[in-house]
C-alpha cells in the first residue's frame, strides 16, 4: 500500500502536477505526502553519476538567485494550497537540496511522484525523473498537466514479459486490486510469446480480473511503439498506465531514455506508473 508518497517539485509547472497526483493517491490509500522542493540548477544536477545534458545546462545556469527564490516560493505556495490539508503531510526545502536528497528520501518512500518533464521552459534537463526511475528503487508516477480526481478505475498494463514490466506490475498491485477494469496490453508481440496468460492467471488468483489485448504497430521505432501504446491508452479512456522503464545512459537528448520510454513519459495524458 502507498502510505508514504514523496512528491517532488522544482518550483515550476511540475509543482501543481506532482502535488495534485500525490494528494489523489494519498486519499485513495489513506496515506500521506512528503513534499520536496529541489532547486533548479547545478546544485540539483548530479546524483549517482547522472549529469544534466550539456544542451540544457546553459539555460538552467542563467536562472539567477532571485528567480530560484521565486521558484521555491512557488513550490511552497502550491504545497500550502494542495498538500498541507493532508493529514501528516510534510514539506522539505533547502538551498543545498540535491538529487541525492531526493534519492535518499525516495528509497524510504512507497512511491515517488513527479510532474511531467518538459513542461517547464526554465528546466529542460531530465535529470530528476531519470534519477527517480533509475536510482530510487521505487515505483515512480509521472503526473500529466491536466489533473483528474477519484479512483483509478480503468488501468492499462503494458506487458512484454521483461523484468522491468514484471517489477512495474508488482508495484502497481494496490492500484490493480482497486480497479474495476484491468487490461494487459501486449505491443508488437503475441500474448503467448510474452506469457500474458500466465500474468492474467496469477493476477486472477489475487482477485484481480483482467482482459488481454494486443496491438501490432509493425516494424517501427521505439518512439512509434510508444505512440501506439499512448493511442490505445487514451482511446480506452484509462485512468492509469503501468509500464516498465527501459534504457539508461548519458542524457544525450530529451529524457535520455529508451525511445518508447521517453515518448510515453513526455506525452501520456494520464498518470503513468513506471519501474526499472
Amino acid at each position: 500500500m502507498f502510505k508514504s508518497i514523496l512528491a517532488v517539485s522544482e518550483g515550476g509547472p511540475d509543482a501543481a502536477m506532482s502535488f495534485k497526483l500525490a494528494t489523489r493517491v494519498a486519499g485513495i490509500f489513506d496515506g500521506t505526502v512528503d513534499a520536496l522542493h529541489l532547486p533548479v540548477g547545478p546544485a540539483g544536477g548530479m546524483a549517482g553519476g547522472l549529469a544534466m545534458s550539456g544542451e540544457a545546462m546553459p539555460l538552467i545556469m542563467n536562472i539567477d538567485d532571485e528567480r530560484l527564490e521565486a521558484r521555491a516560493k512557488e513550490s511552497k505556495a502550491q504545497y500550502d494550497a494542495i498538500v498541507a490539508p493532508v493529514k501528516g503531510a510534510t514539506y522539505s526545502a533547502a538551498e543545498t537540496a540535491t538529487l541525492d536528497t531526493m534519492v535518499a528520501m525516495g528509497r524510504c518512500s512507497d512511491v515517488i511522484v513527479l510532474g511531467r518533464p518538459g513542461a517547464d521552459p526554465e528546466n529542460v534537463a531530465p535529470a530528476t525523473v531519470e534519477a527517480a526511475i533509475y536510482e530510487c528503487a521505487r515505483p515512480v508516477m509521472i503526473a500529466p498537466p491536466t489533473a483528474a480526481t477519484g479512483a483509478f478505475a480503468n488501468v492499462i498494463v503494458a506487458w512484454n514479459g521483461s523484468f522491468q514490466a514484471a517489477r512495474a506490475v508488482e508495484y502497481s498491485l494496490p492500484f490493480l486490486a482497486k480497479a474495476a477494469q484491468v487490461t494487459i496490453l501486449v505491443v508488437g508481440s503475441t500474448p503467448d510469446d510474452v506469457g500474458a496468460s500466465y500474468l492474467a492467471r496469477n493476477l486472477g488468483r489475487q482477485g484481480i480480473k483482467t482482459v488481454v489485448d494486443a496491438i501490432d504497430p509493425g516494424a517501427v521505432s521505439g518512439r512509434a511503439r510508444g505512440r501506439a501504446l499512448l493511442d490505445y491508452t487514451h482511446g480506452k479512456g484509462s485512468d492509469l498506465l503501468v509500464m516498465g522503464a527501459y534504457g539508461r545512459g548519458q542524457v544525450l537528448s530529451f529524457l535520455g531514455m529508451g525511445g518508447a520510454t521517453g515518448k510515453v513519459i513526455s506525452s501520456c495524458r494520464v498518470p503513468l506508473l513506471m519501474a526499472h
